[in-house]
């Protein structure tokens, strides 16, 4: 990261449109990087602007690069400058940008690596499939969703799929204008009503004109002024229609000489100057569905009373006193309401008053503090994920208190053990596999290790398969297990037959293997932990006598991996991900170099590259929810279990073994750190006081329960971790584990 934290400098990149775009979020763009500059001098802020083509007139200074609609080399471009600041300010509006729904914001926002800030502009109240798509999706990859008023939060809450945490509320700035008498005006002159704005039929002025034409009998008679360009689009598909039908109303109605509709071009300066000299700012507006308006913010930063319909932002600022409200398209109630204010003096005057006590946190000066307070958090949040995190070595004193002289006790409440749930052969072959990959075991671990063999030698069925359930008092309370505790037993079985401390051991292992070695299973997860023990025995123990029965169940359980699916959008073998994803990945990896089958090992780097991927967030692993996940769905998801995070450093670190590829070690290495807070929310599921592992990270914490699954999970990856930190002290491009020498460099650039 390039800035500063705490009175540093920070760069920050804005996208939107920009001046000299003459639009709302142009002005807005514009506005908000002024506003940061002067409240933090230091502070960088870099703009890309959104162009419908490549614009050959000069751009501001501040103007880093341009994204230009429908154009991928200039979104690729546009995405490596903004990458380079420390945080991104999206201003979002679905018609500033190039693709259907303004599609290719999404596109922009998912090539960044750099945190993300989405402000919505706009919250429809019936979006197309295209707009909930989108909005749901950037709410998704963003770290902070702004929205400018409380209506526009309520709706954004209530009618899409967002997470609450991630919405901040902070105002649509506004210049102070509020020079004077707010509301004087020189004895004999005719009070001014003023609307502003680029125009367009959405405006409905045509009813400020006939609310003007019902106020003839006012001494004097109040005249009307409409201030604004037509908008560009508008113009584009219809010329100067809606201008031109306001004119003819104003003669029909015969106050033309009364109503001024000003077409010029203001600079800001001129433009405050029209506001401060007006009585009353009238907001006519046909939109139900506005949650923000830049106008009316402007109006009442300026001091000024406001008559306005009830679209949901002017109910929110209008209800302190500051104006009056009328219904939708009634030039009846416009003119009721503007004659109360221009003829109840006091009235005028309160109105005034309250809108000059609003201005203050409208401001622009206060806006963009807001939004420095939040890209603060936000880089923060991002520093603290990614700062280098001292791992600790693997803790077994959790475990050896979940664990007796029959098996390890699958859960806990807290963390003590719950007796009541009992046993299962699932954690008791996970257990195995984790104490016998530690160099040195002491004389508990060691024992611990026999129990676990005896539990899984009472587990197996004559058929080669394993039960998994079993009571605390002994009892079996199945009659076989899934297909996927009888995977990982041979799993176990494999490292045993080659790892454990004695003779005997590894041959009462290699019986459990060869007595299971006809499993087959249609189930792609089961067949990938049979292959990692098969791929275990053949690598460090291939003249054992269960070799030849390791070889057959290799290959059988090899060719039930799933298919990879040709769409490189989605190469994953199954629907959905579901659990422990990465070995899918890993037991291509393991069977490729065990069968000396280039294609399965490519295929496993490849699938592997792609996971890590689609659960990297922002530089820290984001991974796939108990729930699973498919595309389209919310990400981050919840609860994140510890399973999956052992999954991918058991597989990134054997892609590191067949490479000798450093991303993969850091890769797994990174897998380790999201157990110490390298993850969504920030938090360490590592207890360092029990040497546990809480059981899934959740949106605003940690489930504090301490069961087997997780504490193994913890112990899998920091065992990964040691191993890879000694092989990088040795300056070896891949970490001593026999079996595993590096086969050749990774076939494709990493991602």
């Amino acid at each position: 990261m390039q800035g500063e934290l705490a009175g540093g400098a920070v760069r920050i990149g804005l996208v939107g449109t920009y001046p000299p775009t003459r639009c709302g979020i142009a002005t807005f763009t514009r506005s908000l990087a002024t506003a940061m500059r002067t409240v933090r001098p230091d502070c960088e802020v870099g703009v890309v602007a959104a162009v419908d083509g490549a614009a050959p007139a000069a751009q501001a200074r501040e103007v880093v690069a341009q994204l230009v609609a429908g154009s991928p080399g200039s979104q690729a471009a546009a995405a490596a400058v903004l990458d380079r600041f420390d945080v991104v300010v999206v201003q979002h509006e679905f018609g500033i940008f190039g693709g259907k729904d303004g599609s290719e914001a999404l596109e922009l926002v998912e090539r960044l690596r750099a945190p993300v800030i989405v402000v919505l502009h706009t919250v429809p109240r019936r979006p197309t499939p295209g707009q909930r798509r989108i909005l749901e999706r950037l709410g998704a990859r963003a770290e902070r969703l702004v929205v400018q008023s409380g209506a526009a939060r309520a709706r954004l809450l209530e009618q899409y799929d967002v997470r609450t945490e991630k919405v901040t509320t902070i105002p649509h700035g506004a210049r102070l204008n509020l020079g004077g008498d707010g509301h004087a005006r020189r004895d004999g002159a005719a009070p001014v009503v003023l609307s502003w704005g680029l125009l367009g039929p959405d405006k409905g002025y045509e009813f400020g004109i006939e609310a003007i034409a019902m106020l003839a009998d006012l001494e004097p008679a109040p005249r009307y002024v409409v201030a604004g360009q037509t908008h560009p689009k508008v113009r584009e598909r219809f010329g100067e229609a809606y201008r031109e039908s306001l004119r003819a109303l104003a003669e029909r109605l015969g106050v033309a000489e009364r109503v001024e509709l000003d077409d010029g071009y203001r600079d800001t300066a001129s433009l405050l100057d029209r506001v401060r000299a007006a009585d009353v700012v009238l907001l006519p507006y046909r939109s139900r569905e506005q949650v923000v308006s830049g106008v009316l913010v402007e109006a009442l930063a300026s001091g000024k009373p406001v008559v306005a319909t009830r679209f949901p932002h002017a109910e929110e600022l209008l209800g302190e006193g500051s104006g009056l409200l009328v219904p939708h398209e009634d030039a009846a109630a416009i003119a009721a309401a503007l004659r109360r204010l221009l003829t109840e003096p006091a009235l005028l005057a309160r109105a005034a008053a309250v809108a000059r006590r609003q201005a203050a946190s409208l401001a622009w000066e206060s806006v963009g503090a807001r939004y420095l307070e939040l890209v603060e958090q936000v880089v923060g949040a991002r520093r603290r994920r990614r700062a280098p995190r001292l791992l600790p070595d693997p803790p077994f004193a959790h475990l050896l208190r979940l664990a007796d002289g029959t098996g390890v006790f699958e859960h806990a409440k807290l963390t003590v053990p719950r007796r009541e749930h009992g046993y299962c052969t699932d954690d008791v072959a996970r257990a195995l596999v984790v104490l016998l990959r530690e160099p040195r075991r002491p004389a508990a671990l060691a024992r611990l290790a026999e129990t676990c063999l005896a539990f899984l030698e009472q587990a197996q069925l004559p058929d080669g398969r394993f039960r998994n359930r079993r009571s605390a008092e002994g009892r079996w309370l199945d009659a076989a297990g899934a297909d996927d505790a009888t995977g990982r037993a041979l799993w176990a079985a494999g490292v045993a037959a080659a790892a454990a401390a004695t003779g005997t051991e590894r041959r009462r292992a290699a019986a459990l293997l060869e007595a299971g070695a006809g499993f087959r299973s249609p189930w792609p997860r089961a067949n990938a932990f049979a292959v990692l023990g098969a791929a275990e025995l053949l690598a460090r123990a291939p003249s054992s006598p269960a070799a030849p029965a390791a070889a057959r169940l290799l290959e059988a359980a090899a060719a039930g991996l799933g298919r990879r699916r040709p769409d490189p959008e989605w190469p994953w073998p199954e629907p959905r991900l579901a659990y422990a994803n990465a070995v899918l990945a890993e037991a291509r990896i393991a069977a490729g170099l065990a069968l000396d089958e280039e294609r399965l090992l490519d295929e496993g780097l490849e699938l592997l590259d792609w996971l890590v991927a689609t659960e990297t967030r922002d530089g820290h692993f984001s991974f796939t929810p108990a729930g699973g996940w498919a595309p389209g769905e919310r990400r981050p998801g919840f609860d994140q279990q510890p399973i999956e995070a052992a999954a991918m450093a058991d597989a990134c670190a054997r892609a590191f073994d067949a490479t000798g590829e450093p991303a993969w070690a850091e890769r797994a290495l990174r897998a380790a750190a999201w157990f110490l807070g390298a993850n969504d929310v920030g938090v360490p599921l590592y207890d360092a006081a029990t040497g546990g592992c809480r059981d899934g990270l959740e949106p605003a914490g940690v489930n504090e329960n301490e069961g087997a699954e997780s504490t193994l999970a913890l112990i899998a990856a920091l065992q990964q971790a040691r191993r890879l930190r000694a092989a990088a002290a040795r300056g070896s491009g891949a970490a001593a584990a026999p079996g595993r020498a590096p086969r050749r460099p990774a076939a494709r650039q990493l991602r």
